[in-house]
């Protein structure tokens, strides 16, 4: 009975091997997902044509788009020489929702003038005749004005949106899109490829599957904090604020961004516990 005991105690353990160098590479295996998964949020929030739309489009955004539209063009109508009397939408939601989605489509086909100022003005101009009274002294100022404000305002399009925030934001976008794209395949590669190496160093499918899912379950949980600090320190209404009367409508487009980032997070900390769990336990059994 001792006999066997000893014999018992002797059977040697099985142990990972390269057990430092395997914990490496699972850190480096994590810093690809971090990387590689941030791109891929960004690919299909931001950087994604569709999802801007969508978010733009919303009846909420549409209407108070075309509300502070109609606030700042009148303003500038009226000071160009349109009568006080006349009050009347310079823009519909319908006109609004045309332009925004043309806008949008060239600020993602990079041009360098998205904002197409002619169609707005013949718009206004469409929106000013329907609306001439008909009183024939009135009829006469307001054909008046609306010839008269018509270059004044495509003047303001250009000056006060196109140039300031439009123009930039299309060069910022080209360069964001190439980095993010060079970023996440590269991190997608070399993840791919430290994958290999950790099969090969460990030689088991259990340790394979345990550093994928740890690396999976801390770039999720990184990526969940990252996006939790961005909601709530104030940094988005700060930034907002650059963009004068249309804050609120940036504001809702990055919740919208970080609710997109906070589910993909979750799903992938989730993923990688689980593997991570399966692994542990695959380990036991054997």
């Amino acid at each position: 009975m001792m006999t066997n005991m000893s014999r018992l105690d002797q059977t040697p353990k099985t142990t990972r091997p390269n057990k430092g160098l395997s914990r490496f590479l699972t850190f480096l295996i994590f810093c690809c997902a971090f990387f590689g998964i941030g791109g891929i949020i960004l690919n299909q929030t931001v950087l994604k044509e569709s999802f801007t739309q969508e978010q733009l489009n919303q009846p909420k955004t549409l209407k108070l788009v075309t509300n502070e539209f109609n606030t700042v063009l009148l303003d500038a109508a009226q000071k160009n020489g349109l009568p006080q009397s006349v009050q009347v939408q310079l823009l519909s939601t319908a006109d609004v929702k045309t332009d925004m989605n043309k806008t949008v489509k060239n600020i993602y086909a990079f041009k360098d003038r998205p904002l197409d100022s002619d169609q707005m003005v013949e718009q206004m101009a469409g929106n000013l005749t329907a609306a001439i009274p008909s009183n024939p002294i009135e009829q006469a100022l307001v054909k008046t004005a609306v010839a008269a404000v018509q270059p004044p305002l495509k003047t303001y399009l250009n000056d006060q949106i196109q140039t300031p925030y439009l123009a930039p934001m299309v060069s910022e976008l080209a360069i964001m899109t190439s980095v993010v794209n060079i970023g996440m395949w590269i991190a997608i590669i070399m993840g791919i490829v430290l994958l290999i190496v950790q099969y090969a160093v460990s030689g088991k499918f259990r340790y394979l599957f345990g550093s994928l899912g740890a690396a999976l379950a801390w770039s999720g949980l990184f990526l969940l904090l990252g996006t939790e600090t961005a909601k709530f320190s104030g940094l988005i209404e700060e930034v907002a604020q650059r963009a004068g009367e249309f804050n609120t409508v940036i504001i809702n487009y990055a919740t919208s961004v970080l609710d997109y980032a906070w589910q993909i997070s979750l799903i992938t900390l989730i993923s990688g516990v689980v593997l991570w769990i399966l692994a542990k336990i695959f380990q036991k059994v054997r």
